[in-house]
């Protein structure tokens, strides 16, 4: 009987044992499955090692925790159940420039081992600023300038792409949550989104046609939740400053096994440095992530967008010298202002086919709303926009060596109601013109990337892109003449060869060439006076470039350097009639060189002493942008500087922290004087920038966190214009920007 009881026993324990099984399932802050991460079991400490796809099944009734690591990833905690899937997502441990993973052009690899010129912002590099916008973090990165006409009246210019954009973002394709922000007639309403929908940002600087379709300035990728940092806590921060700066966020994020639903909010209003430069922005956001099993993750992101911003307008050198506070004659008393509102839903999936096939598909709806009071008219918008993009990814093997294939395909369809009114004291008037427009654009593209050997790669691209604008003038008062206007776009072909070498453990080199186009946008063929620019056509470059990157000093010293030469063929550019509306043309040849080299110095990063990390970021960009071939109405302007870019740039970051809590945050920036028209007989004037923030991070027992910050933005207190007017009628070229002002917040994390 005793035997039979023991047998009994030890068959329980056995089978107690046996039954424990849990499944983890290992990926990286862009979801992709990590192969060799290592589970450390506690308390008996076995290690387990993850697959291909990423996957560690725990069979260990002895363990109640794990420690996950894999190479140049943050180490992770987590506490063992039975019978229960786990995904768990780590973060990467960047310690130089190059460590940085990115998706680039669909490499999903280090910033080191990717061809062209590829910058990353972090969280932790966005925040490190005042928070009210990405402008100032922007412009740490060599080649790139944000600018900020108004308060929320954003224009962004990689590598001088600004030149025919008066307003907004346009030559730059955007991307939020994988699917594209830029309607398809290619006008992007960046100044949607606040800091609380971007939670990182990479920037492919020159043409990405080959992947992402038109944009000769580049693309912007911007992921509004770090999926790494998500943990069932509750954040809430408030910011006041000068000018009447008010701003709330917060969110709340619940984390499951196998899900995560993170709830976001924002609002934000000022009163602005000028007269009648107030804003005022209220975002919501709810973002789902849902793994159903061990194949498939599920996305899914609600955005909603309610902005309102006035414009003060450019002045001209005398207004500005005598009030750069003011605004234009007549724009109060027209009450020249914008009202967007977006609303935007997005759901997308992941699925793993195979052990070398999967698939990621993304699907969207927006719609929105746009009322443009201006000096000369008024404007009334309605847009609806589907957009879809789908990407089949292959391992492979061919002769022996590793490669991948990605190929797939990008479509978008919009559908415009806008109206053009009269406009008396601020209010619709009569109705001049209104146009129904159905745009279309699609890309279908592939791309090869081969290990010829080791350290040596070869990447070939190739994509498909076609355009079209169907517009229907409805109502024409000011012609008496209703029309219509299809306008077909030739289908574009836009290769791309690239080649990565790697020299040694320690540094790298890259050439690649790369095809690009950029048509008219709607807004440039349907312009303000009310005409259809049938004759405008699409630019046309082809960009050469070098990049050679690599770390010194024991990793201490990293840095990276682009070379590049750009040439563009029937650019667009911007002028202006009688009456100030800006109109566009194409302009002939420009030849494009520039030099951009970003470091970054570790002074010191030992978290066990006093001063916890003393780093220094040093960006420089030298641009060497000329018309070659333009001649206007006789005038010749081959040789001339294009307007709207600086020579000579530099920005200098600083970040001190100490291991009580305290840190310090100082940026330098200089800006060259930069041309303002294409005689290049106006220039703005060099400034030199310099910002401050200190602060204080903390916990609490629980495990919940707290920041108080304060900060001094133009701390020199100098008079310069961050977003200057090109080629503007009767000199309004400037648009000055707030003097030394300041601001402080508090951020509490708490744990739910």
């Amino acid at each position: 009987m005793r035997q039979s009881i023991i047998c009994l026993v030890l068959f329980l324990c056995f089978s107690a044992t046996a039954l424990f099984s849990q499944d983890l399932i290992i990926k990286d802050e862009l979801l992709t499955p990590l192969n060799g991460a290592t589970v450390l079991l506690l308390p008996d400490s076995t290690v387990l090692t993850s697959n291909s796809m990423g996957e560690v099944i725990v069979e260990n009734a002895q363990a109640s925790e794990a420690v996950i690591s894999f190479v140049g990833y943050q180490s992770q905690k987590i506490t063992l159940a039975n019978g229960i899937r786990k995904v768990v997502v780590l973060k990467r441990s960047a310690q130089n420039l190059n460590d940085a993973v990115v998706e680039g052009f669909l490499r999903n690899e280090s910033i080191e081992k990717q061809a062209g010129s590829i910058a990353k912002l972090s969280s932790r590099n966005l925040k490190r600023f005042d928070e009210q916008s990405l402008v100032n973090a922007v412009n740490t990165i060599p080649g790139v300038r944000f600018e900020q006409r108004a308060s929320a009246s954003y224009r962004v210019s990689i590598r001088g792409s600004s030149i025919r954009s008066p307003f907004g973002v346009r030559n730059v394709k955007v991307y939020w949550n994988g699917i594209p922000f830029t309607e398809p007639g290619g006008n992007t309403f960046l100044n949607l989104l606040d800091l609380t929908n971007t939670s990182s940002l990479e920037i492919i600087k020159g043409p990405a046609a080959s992947i992402y379709g038109a944009g000769n300035g580049g693309v912007i990728k911007i992921q509004s939740t770090n999926l790494a940092d998500l943990a069932n806590a509750t954040t809430i921060s408030a910011t006041a400053g000068s000018y009447g700066l008010l701003r709330l966020s917060g969110g709340m994020n619940t984390l499951k096994e196998n899900s995560s639903l993170t709830f976001k909010f924002s609002r934000q209003k000022s009163d602005g440095y000028r007269e009648h430069n107030a804003m005022d922005r209220k975002t919501l956001e709810f973002d789902g992530l849902f793994f159903p099993d061990r194949k498939r993750t599920i996305s899914t992101s609600l955005l909603y967008s309610d902005l309102f911003y006035e414009i003060p307008g450019g002045l001209n050198p005398d207004q500005r010298d005598e009030n750069p506070r003011q605004s234009r004659p007549n724009s109060i008393e027209r009450n020249s202002s914008v009202a967007n509102e977006l609303f935007l839903f997005k759901v997308g999936q992941e699925y793993v086919i195979s052990k070398t096939w999967q698939n990621t598909t993304d699907l969207s709806l927006s719609a929105s709303k746009f009322e443009n009071p201006f000096i000369l008219d008024f404007k009334r918008d309605n847009q609806q926009v589907f957009s879809g993009r789908t990407l089949f990814d292959k391992d492979l093997m061919i002769g022996g060596k590793p490669a991948n294939w990605s190929t797939g395909f990008e479509y978008q369809r919009s559908f415009f109601d806008g109206k053009n009114f009269g406009n008396v004291a601020g209010q619709a008037d009569t109705i001049r013109f209104a146009d129904e427009i159905e745009s279309k654009q699609s890309i279908l593209f592939t791309n090869l990337s081969y290990n010829v050997s080791d350290g040596l790669n070869l990447t070939v691209g190739l994509s498909r892109n076609s355009l079209s604008y169907d517009i229907d003038r409805t109502i024409d008062k000011i012609n008496n003449n209703p029309q219509g206007l299809l306008k077909e776009f030739d289908a574009v072909w836009s290769p791309r060869l690239a080649i990565s070498k790697n020299l040694g453990s320690d540094f790298s080199a890259h050439f690649s060439v790369m095809s690009g186009f950029s048509p008219p946008t709607t807004t440039e063929v349907r312009t303000n006076e009310g005409s259809l620019n049938s004759a405008l056509q699409a630019e046309k470059g082809l960009n050469y470039e070098f990049n050679f990157r690599g770390a010194a000093l024991k990793n201490k010293l990293s840095f990276d350097l682009s070379l590049f030469y750009f040439e563009l063929q029937d650019a667009i550019t911007t002028f202006t009639d009688m009456n100030g509306v800006v109109l566009f043309r194409n302009s002939g040849e420009t030849r494009q060189t520039g030099l951009e080299l970003a470091t970054k110095m570790d002074w010191i990063k030992a978290s066990n002493s006093t001063i916890a990390d003393l780093n220094t970021t040093v960006a420089y960009t030298y641009h060497n942008f000329e018309f070659e071939d333009y001649i206007d109405d006789g005038d010749d302007f081959s040789g001339n500087a294009l307007p709207g870019t600086a020579p000579h740039v530099v920005n200098i970051q600083t970040d001190l922290s100490f291991s009580n809590g305290l840190y310090a945050n100082l940026t330098y920036h200089y800006s060259d004087p930069i041309p303002l028209n294409d005689s290049n007989t106006f220039f703005s004037n060099a400034y030199n920038l310099l910002n401050l923030r200190i602060g204080y991070e903390g916990g609490f027992k629980d495990g919940s966190r707290y920041e108080i910050f304060a900060g001094i933005d133009n701390l020199l207190d100098v008079s310069y214009s961050l977003g200057n007017d090109l080629n503007a009628f009767g000199r309004r070229y400037f648009q000055p920007a707030a003097d030394q002002n300041y601001y402080f917040g508090i951020k509490l994390k708490l744990n739910n």
